[in-house]
């Protein structure tokens, strides 16, 4: 009688551990999905800044014809699109042969964890680069 007590004993000890560690893993797996989906937003958010400011430097180059101008056309539409948006110094590269505008954004992912460890920071610097040629319209 006091084995079958003694081992009914033990498994009660047993069930709330495996409940707090799958609570630790569902949380450690929302976390890594939350950064994963930050990532993937702020690439997305590049993206769409550098595809917009494209446009609008080749719209400006294809009028004017001016590398400078249209690469300030591509600076202004960066900071109305995204003002956190990280533009580098070489940002704007214009064929003055074909009217394309190509436009390098960078953004930094808003993480939870993956921002503050050394190996996955990295993943959080987030590069776009997009091209556009003038209108055929």
């Amino acid at each position: 009688m006091k084995a079958t007590h003694r081992l009914r004993h033990d498994d009660a000890g047993m069930v709330g551990k495996i409940i707090v560690i799958w609570l630790v893993m569902v949380a450690v797996l929302g976390v890594i999905a939350l950064d994963a989906a930050s990532v993937v937003f702020a690439t997305f958010r590049a993206s769409d800044t550098a595809a917009t400011a494209a446009t609008a430097g080749a719209a400006t180059f294809r009028t004017r014809k001016d590398v400078s101008e249209a690469c300030d056309a591509a600076r202004r539409a960066i900071v109305a699109e995204d003002p956190d948006a990280q533009i580098p110094k070489s940002f704007c590269k214009v064929d003055t042969q074909t009217g394309r505008v190509t436009i390098t954004v960078k953004k930094q992912a808003r993480t939870i964890i993956a921002g503050r460890l050394s190996f996955t920071e990295d993943l959080t610097k987030v590069v776009a680069k997009e091209t556009a040629g003038p209108s055929t319209l």
